[in-house]
């Protein structure tokens, strides 16, 4: 080769570099500012985005209302299977869905009832979502009542860069027709990088119609009954000021997401509802619950496996079972949790308090890296726990730990931190850690309970330790285990 070739060469294969480098400054660049999204300017660039509303009523929802007789159908897309939806027109007026052909799933003209209310959201979804449409975009459920089966708002979203978001303001019924729910889920949102829900509307999960027996005579025999929203791989996601209504089972379940918060939500469910944890966390990275009033029949937030840098902060617990890890270790494939802090929380009239549960079962795993602190405990029955014999047949209370093989799961750096209040109960701390796997550094600092229960003579509080290593520090009452 000449030297006047090799330096073009030379001058090529540098511009190539070149190239390839501002590619992938350009890729690394959209990740970052999907990543920014939500701090603190976050809510002041939605404000100023010219967006494109795409109502669900222009795609055929109807309310409650102008249903015949005054109710929906609630006819719903069965889910399972992998939607190909169609892209929708996405100019600037309002879209005639009439005139658009159904994908699999979907209901066509005079093939079902026309109130088919979730064909409809599910096709303004696709418009806004990945349509012809360019742009930033809104979904957008308005007052008035809708009923509907399970819904599948699936990315990903190629109309804008910007997230797309899906306002809420009207009061939206889940279908009590368990046949429709193929898979546990009624609403979901999933393969979606950039998502922000909110508006001060309503989903009513309508759980009080499955609760007893998931809608069966034979308990085995039923399938799990639909979480209320399904977060499934979505990531740089914002969820704030809805209100979340008796679900069937979780009324969010967060799973394979990364930086999802949940900001400003209402979730309640009677206290006596089964499973209707408020906010579920699985497989999930950087999850925030953030300023929200939450009261079920089971956690309040329970931080599953494989979840990792987990906040949980100024949330208000009550009725339900308190703010818990776990439970950790039923499943073979469990995965370690860890970096998971929870403060400035209050609970009220729960069973539990600050919680962290395993299985004893063939899992194996670590809960490590956990700080519970600034908590207020209000009548809770036991406001610290760790329960290394969850599922167990328990003892009696002051008998010790329940029998059987222990739990393989290893509970390490954990930090107890200014917790007050009042126990309904007089054990106030529990710590049944594991034989085989004993807990190591236990931090418990400012422990400080009074009792407040019921008419009994004994008001004295205790404490009950096994298989722990405990770092006190400052006020212990009740007294830790000798």
């Amino acid at each position: 080769m000449s030297m006047g070739n090799m330096a073009i060469a030379k001058r090529s294969s540098a511009k190539a570099i070149i190239l390839l480098g501002l590619a992938l400054l350009s890729c690394v660049a959209d990740g970052v500012s999907r990543g920014h999204l939500f701090k603190a300017s976050a809510r002041r660039s939605v404000a100023v985005i010219n967006r494109k509303v795409f109502d669900v009523t222009t795609f055929g929802a109807k309310t409650e209302n102008q249903m015949p007789g005054g109710k929906s159908t609630a006819a719903g897309v069965k889910l399972g299977v992998k939607l190909d939806l169609p892209s929708l027109p996405g100019d600037d007026e309002k879209v005639d869905s009439s005139e658009e052909e159904a994908g699999p799933g979907e209901a066509g003209p005079g093939e079902s009832p026309s109130d088919d209310n979730a064909s409809a959201f599910i096709k303004t979804w696709v418009a806004a979502c990945r349509g012809n449409y360019s742009g930033p975009a809104t979904v957008l459920i308005p007052k008035g009542t809708f009923m509907t089966g399970p819904v599948i708002f699936q990315g990903p979203c190629t109309s804008s860069k910007e997230p797309i978001l899906v306002e809420v303001e009207g009061y939206v019924k889940a279908s009590t027709d368990l046949s429709l729910y193929a898979s546990p889920e009624w609403f979901t949102f999933e393969m979606i990088d950039g998502l922000i829900v909110t508006g001060e509307g309503t989903f009513d999960g309508q759980g009080e119609s499955t609760w007893k027996s998931n809608g069966c005579q034979d308990k085995s025999s039923c399938a799990q009954a639909p979480s209320s929203l399904k977060f499934n791989h979505v990531n740089n996601t914002l969820v704030e000021r809805i209100t979340s209504l008796n679900s069937k089972f979780f009324h969010a379940h967060i799973y394979g997401c990364t930086n999802l918060t949940m900001n400003n939500v209402h979730i309640t469910a009677p206290g006596d509802s089964p499973n209707t944890d408020g906010v579920h966390t699985s497989t999930s990275t950087n999850v925030k619950v953030l300023n929200s009033v939450i009261a079920t029949g089971d956690d309040c937030v329970s931080i599953g496996q494989g979840s990792n840098d987990i906040l949980v902060n100024n949330v208000t617990c009550g009725p339900g079972h308190g703010i818990s890890v776990g439970s950790l270790g039923k499943r073979k494939d469990d995965k370690s949790v860890s970096q998971i802090h929870v403060s400035n929380c209050t609970l009220r009239n729960t069973t539990n308090g600050a919680r962290i549960k395993t299985w004893a079962a063939e899992s194996a795993g670590e809960a490590s890296d956990i700080t519970y602190e600034n908590i207020v405990m209000d009548q809770v029955q036991i406001p610290i726990v760790i329960d290394q014999n969850y599922g167990q047949k328990k003892p009696k209370a002051g008998t010790g730990p329940a029998g059987g093989p222990p739990s393989k799961w290893k509970i390490s750096n954990v930090h107890f931190r200014n917790i007050r209040g009042t126990s309904s109960r007089n054990i106030a701390v529990s710590l049944q850690c594991s034989s085989s796997n004993p807990c190591d550094g236990i931090e418990m600092a400012d422990i400080n309970f009074s009792y407040l229960g019921g008419a009994v003579k004994d008001t004295s509080l205790t404490t009950e330790c096994y298989n722990a290593k405990i770092a006190p520090a400052g006020v212990q009452i009740p007294p830790l285990c000798p």
